[in-house]
């Protein structure tokens, strides 16, 4: 009875919050891979949307009558 108490008990203890850690830990590397994905995404997302944005812009600035918009239209190509 001593040795339960004093030795198999805290090792039953001992176990229970390592794998409470263990889980933890798995926890917080599954949300970080989570959130890294969705920053990646988010930042394609960014930089489809402004390709598609300056490209529509070049676009205009090859119709256009503005001779401002027609002198750097070759730089909104440039970044498209």
């Amino acid at each position: 009875m001593l040795v339960n108490y004093l030795i198999k008990a805290p090792n039953e203890n001992v176990d229970a919050l390592s794998k409470q850690m263990d889980t933890r830990s798995e926890l917080k590397r599954q949300h970080h891979a989570a959130f890294q994905y969705r920053l990646k995404r988010f930042a394609a997302t960014k930089v489809g949307l402004t390709s598609a944005f300056l490209a529509g812009a070049a676009v205009q600035a090859g119709k256009g009558e503005t001779s401002l918009v027609r002198k750097y239209g070759w730089l909104v190509r440039l970044f498209a």
